[in-house]
């Protein structure tokens, strides 16, 4: 499980990092999260089992702790190879110090 586990952050951090940019979305200035985007704290989602790619995430940014997720639908888990998916809900991260972009 813990590999899986690893592949999978892997390769959604191969997704956060070459999937073409997504549509401009006004930011929550008291978050800097785009809309549809919840701000998590990266404990928060260590503890559901989305480590280490939150970390990873805000180190690149702002190191504040806080990251903006975006959560996908569950076909997602299932369309990179994984039945049962590892997590509860997959995410796409980024940092919460770029508001707008």
């Amino acid at each position: 499980m813990g590999r899986r586990l690893v592949v999978l952050s892997v390769a959604l951090a191969g997704v956060l990092l070459f999937a073409a940019p997504l549509p401009t979305a006004v930011a929550e200035t008291s978050t800097g999260c785009p809309a549809g985007y919840q701000f998590r704290s990266v404990e928060s989602l260590a503890a559901t089992g989305n480590a280490p790619v939150p970390g990873q995430v805000d180190a690149a940014g702002n190191a504040d702790g806080f990251v903006c997720a975006l959560p996908l639908p569950d076909a997602v888990c299932t369309a990179m190879g994984f039945d049962p998916c590892p997590v509860e809900t997959v995410y796409l991260f980024r940092d919460n110090d770029v508001p707008g972009r």
